[in-house]
Parts: structure tokens; C-alpha cells; sequence
């Protein structure tokens, strides 16, 4: 009982134990901060990936348009370009004008007619050419020191004499320069683009240069209502220089940059060209260039400030996310709610009522889900507890039975202790030995029965008792029986063993085993089985029995059995084994008719009670 009601106890403080767990800390509370962490994390996630994405295409979207707006002003200044190169190549070779000005310049018997009249050329010349206007002036210089005008703006200009010419650079015997940088007219307040070409005369000699000075308003006017977004530069490369355009002003950049490729996104033409820049102090920005001509590159640079998402369009789209992601949070948490948190406050219920001692079946906690299967888990548990008990009490009642009819064959020990006593010395005074040996074993018997009170007993002391035993039934049988013992371990007799349990099998052995026959040997072992068990052994050559009669006695208590202890039979010693150290261990019994009878013995080898 004492067993029954400690198990029932620990069930009780686990249940309760569950219980106070679960109050703590909530399966519902604890879905709720999951899926609050959840809907962050995913928020943040989503919130990261849509800034990425949308930066992504802003800035490929900000370089096509840059690339298309360059592609398509730099289109517009090549045009200008060309035309004011051709007004150059008329005076340079192979045309009309080119006659004229070799004569002039090569014949000694040029005359102020002949310069007229390549003036007039130069003039006709310079009047069709669709870029005229951004001429600021056009000069020829022959090697033999004649030159000839065309001057856009007399005006504003000092007039050009041999005196003042060589101020204008560029005008050397070698010099060729095709757009390759800005420079200031020495003759006017404006600043201007040389371009530089030799005149050929006859068999492609040089005989002079031809000098034409084109105003930076070529660039500058194509860029007037060009949309520059803040923090952006336009800039322009000449040969080796580069400049920046600010309104109708060029400015030559005072500190030098290396671009560097950039290689995260792609230009649409093959002629655009991506890199980055530092300039001054600024962080690195991402330049668009496209070429108008060979050595005159229009280029762009780019504000990080372009390619983050606008506030507005950023802020609709987070609280989209965020009430998508928040939206779909609840819906899973109250699915969860549903499917995890209320089966799971039922079973706590459920434990609560076994911990109060209700052990009784309740089929609503068995959902077709695992916290189904968690409560039919507790359901049977509840039943394996009633099981438990029932049986406890049972194998209590018959385990007090068992000792009740232990108590009934002990008819007054004392008595019969004190009296046998007196016998004994009787005998010893009269030298009757052999009833002096038989009165002190019958002694030991009693006195064992009288005041050994341990319900387990070491090997070696049941043994002892068992010589006492045998001792007597040897007088009584003479050398009819004899009994030998073998022992494989001597430490195997500190194991213990319920009391006087081998001398109900010896005693079976003499009496319905030997005694029939007429003559027999007992033969008892003690060796070690498996791991950790003992197997004795009680071996008789009697007359055997048949196996109905080993089941017989086996299942079936043997009433009236007579000998020292009355109502104590092999089933009563199964039993009382059966009972001390579980269902693994017992008596067995193997037998052949007029042959054998083999007992065994299966005890768990322990040394503590």
C-alpha cells in the first residue's frame, strides 16, 4: 500500500508540475511572440528587399534615361562638330577654296586680287555652312607669313594684324589639334575649341595651316533646359582635359580623377560607357559617358540621392507590408489558437482532474492530430494507474495472506524451543548423541521461526537452516537419502532469498519423490545465470512427475500439505518468490517419470534488502 500511495503522489506533484509550467509560460503567449518575431523579421526582410529592389531599378532606370538624354545631345553637337570640321577640311585640301589659297600662298606673283578672291571663297564657304555661328573665327597663315580672316564677331574682336598674330596659339608650321581642349581667345573676351589642320598644296605638301576657333557655346547651347538633377554634374572631355559645364560656362576641373569601371549594371549601347568617379571631397559617384566623336566625350555623373526610392512611394509600399504581413500573423496565430492552444488548455484540464483522482476515460481529448495522440497517451496512463493499483492491492492482500498462513504452521515456537532444549541436555547427560544433534537442529529450526524476524535472508543462512533440516529427516531415513551441495562462487552466498524457502522443496523432494522409491539423492547447486541472477537448484533421482502435476502444483495452492510447516506448499514458495522480486523470477520445474525431478530457482543477485 505504502508503494501505491507514493506512486500516486509523484503522479500528482509531476501533474501539478505540468501544471504550474504551463501557467508560467503559455503555449498561446508563446505563439504570440513567435508570430509578433515573425511578422518583424519578415517585415524587416521584405522591407530590406523591397529598398534593394527598388534602388536596383531606380538606378538602372536613372542610367538609361541619362544614357538616352546624352546619347541624344551629343547626337545634336556631333552634327555641329562635323559641319564645322568640313568648313575647316574646304580650306585644308581638295576644294575650290584649297586652289585658291595654294596659288596665293605658293605663287610670288600673287596679287591683292588673288587674296580676294580666296576671301570671297572663304566667305561662300563659311556663309553656307549650317554651324557658322559658333565659328569665332576661321584663320589661314601661309609659311611665306600671309594669313587671311573670317571673323563672326569684327565687333567684339581686336583686329588681327601681323603684329598681334602670333599671339594666337596653335598657328606653328606643325601643329594639328582637332577639338582637344578649351582655350581662351587672346583676341576677345570669349573662350573657344581650336581646331587645327594643315593646308596641302601641290604633291600633299604643307604649305600653311588652317585655324578655326569655335565658340563653347556649341556645347553649351545643346544643354539649356538639359534637366540636371541636384548633386549631378555634366561634364566634358577634350583629348586629355576635362571640364565641367555649369550654365554657359566651361570650367576646367582643378583636380584630375581616374575613373574606375563600373561593373554592377550594364549601358544599353555599346558606345555608353559606366565608371566611377571621386571628385574634391564628394563620395564615389557613378558617371554615364557617351562619346560624341573621337576625343569629345560627354559625361554625367550620378547622385546617390537618385537611385533611393521617393519617401512617398517608399512609405505606401512598407505600410503595405506591414498590414499584409500583420494581416496574415493573425490569421496563423488563430489558426494555431485553434489547433494548438485550446487542445492543449484541455489537456491540462485533463491532467488536472488525474492529479485530483479522477481517473476516469474522457474521449474528448482525442483529437485525430499528435495532441491527440498526447491525450490518448494520458487516458492510458490513467488506466495503467488504476491497473497498478488494483494490483498492488491485490498482490498486498495475498502477500498478507501468504504471511498469515506462515504465522498459522508456527504453533508455539517457544514452547517447543524450551522444551527440546531440556531434551537436548537430557541426552547429552545420558550420551545419546544422535538425539542430542536431532534436538539441536529441530532447536535452531524453532529459534530461527521464534526470533528471526528479516523476510530476506542470505543464501549461506537458508542453507544453514536447510543442514538442520536434513539432519533431522538423515535420522529418520537412515542412509537411504543422502543430499550434496556445490557451490560455484562462495560470494553467491551473501544473495538473498525469502526464508525457508528451500526446505519446502527439499522436503517435497524426500516425501513424494524418494520416499515412493525407497532410496534417493538430493543434489542442490548454486551458480551464477546471465548478468546478474543466482540459480539454485534442487535435483532429486525420485519417481518424477507428469507434467499435469507440475502445472497442478504450480498454478494451484496445495492445501493440507503436511510436514514441518503446514498450508506452505511449492506454489505458496512461487509465489512468495513471484511476490519479493517480480514476475521475471521463480520456481520451475522439470521432471521425468521415474527418473528426475530438477526445482530451479531464479533470484536476482542483491545483497540489500
Amino acid at each position: 500500500m505504502k508503494d501505491i500511495f507514493e506512486t500516486a503522489l509523484y503522479f500528482s506533484a509531476f501533474c501539478r508540475g505540468v501544471f504550474n509550467t504551463v501557467r508560467k509560460s503559455t503555449i498561446k503567449s508563446r505563439i504570440i511572440l513567435i508570430m509578433t518575431i515573425f511578422a518583424l523579421l519578415i517585415a524587416a526582410l521584405l522591407s530590406f528587399f523591397s529598398y534593394e529592389l527598388i534602388t536596383y531599378y531606380q538606378r538602372k532606370t536613372t542610367i538609361q534615361a541619362t544614357e538616352f538624354n546624352l546619347q541624344l545631345v551629343s547626337h545634336i553637337i556631333e552634327q555641329d562638330l562635323i559641319n564645322l570640321s568640313s568648313l575647316a577640311m574646304t580650306n585644308s585640301t581638295n576644294s575650290s577654296t584649297n586652289t585658291l589659297l595654294t596659288d596665293y600662298f605658293v605663287s610670288p606673283k600673287a596679287s591683292a586680287k588673288d587674296a580676294v578672291n580666296v576671301f570671297n571663297s572663304m566667305q561662300e564657304d563659311f556663309r553656307i555652312n549650317r554651324s557658322n555661328s559658333y565659328v569665332r573665327r576661321l584663320i589661314v597663315t601661309g609659311n611665306n607669313g600671309k594669313f587671311l580672316q573670317v571673323d563672326n564677331s569684327v565687333s567684339t574682336s581686336i583686329p588681327l594684324t601681323v603684329h598681334n598674330i602670333g599671339q594666337i596659339p596653335g598657328l606653328n608650321k606643325d601643329a594639328v589639334e582637332q577639338w582637344e581642349q578649351v582655350i581662351k581667345d587672346p583676341l576677345s573676351t570669349t573662350n573657344g575649341i581650336p581646331f587645327v589642320l594643315p593646308i596641302y598644296g601641290d604633291g600633299a605638301a604643307r604649305i600653311g595651316t588652317v585655324y578655326l576657333l569655335a565658340n563653347t557655346s556649341l556645347i553649351t547651347d545643346k544643354l539649356k533646359g538639359y534637366s540636371l538633377p541636384k548633386n549631378s554634374r555634366m561634364l566634358l572631355t577634350l583629348g586629355n582635359h576635362h571640364y565641367q559645364l555649369i550654365g554657359d560656362k566651361v570650367t576646367a576641373m582643378t583636380t584630375p580623377y581616374e575613373p574606375v569601371a563600373y561593373t554592377d549594371d550594364k549601358p544599353v549601347g555599346p558606345q555608353t560607357e559606366l565608371s566611377m568617379i571621386k571628385l574634391e571631397d564628394e563620395e564615389s559617384q557613378i558617371v554615364v559617358s557617351y562619346p560624341v566623336r573621337s576625343g569629345v566625350i560627354l559625361s554625367q555623373t550620378l547622385s546617390n540621392d537618385q537611385f533611393a526610392p521617393k519617401a512617398n512611394i517608399w512609405i505606401l509600399v512598407m505600410l503595405g507590408v506591414c498590414l499584409l504581413v500583420i494581416v496574415l500573423s493573425g490569421i496563423i496565430t488563430l489558426y494555431l489558437t485553434r489547433n494548438i492552444s485550446l487542445p492543449v488548455e484541455k489537456l491540462k484540464k485533463r491532467i488536472d482532474k488525474i492529479a485530483q483522482g479522477n481517473f476516469l476515460l474522457d474521449r474528448n481529448i482525442e483529437w485525430n492530430s499528435e495532441l491527440g495522440d498526447v491525450g490518448r497517451g494520458i487516458n492510458r496512463l490513467s488506466q495503467d494507474i488504476v491497473a497498478l493499483m488494483d494490483s498492488r492491492l491485490a498482490d498486498e492482500k495475498q502477500k498478507q495472506e501468504l504471511e498469515y498462513r506462515m504465522l498459522q504452521s508456527q504453533i508455539n515456537p517457544h514452547f517447543l524451543y524450551n522444551t527440546l532444549n531440556s531434551i537436548k541436555w537430557m541426552a547429552t547427560i545420558q550420551n545419546a548423541t544422535g538425539i542430542a544433534e536431532m534436538t539441536t537442529s529441530l532447536s535452531r529450526l524453532l529459534r530461527s521461526i521464534a526470533k528471526d524476524n528479516r523476510r530476506l535472508m542470505p543464501l549461506k543462512d537458508e542453507l544453514s537452516l536447510l543442514d538442520d533440516y536434513f539432519l533431522i529427516q538423515k535420522y529418520r531415513y537412515g542412509s537411504t537419502v543422502s543430499m550434496v551441495k556445490e557451490i560455484e562462487d562462495e560470494e553467491l552466498l551473501s544473495g538473498l532469498i525469502p526464508r525457508f524457502t528451500l526446505q519446502p522443496l527439499v522436503e517435497n523432494a524426500i516425501f513424494h519423490g524418494i520416499e515412493p522409491k525407497g532410496r534417493g539423492d538430493i543434489l542442490i547447486t548454486v551458480k551464477k545465470s546471465g548478468f546478474a541472477d543466482i540459480l539454485v537448484t534442487i535435483e532429486d533421482n525420485g519417481v518424477g512427475m507428469k507434467e499435469e502435476q507440475i502445472s497442478t502444483i504450480l498454478c494451484e495452492s496445495e492445501d493440507g500439505t503436511r510436514g514441518v510447516f503446514e498450508n506452505v506448499g511449492l506454489h505458496s514458495v512461487n509465489e512468495r518468490l513471484r511476490l519479493a522480486f517480480g514476475e521475471n523470477y521463480g520456481l520451475s520445474i522439470e521432471s521425468e517419470m521415474g527418473q528426475y525431478t530438477l526445482m530451479k530457482i531464479l533470484l536476482p543477485f542483491i545483497q540489500k534488502e
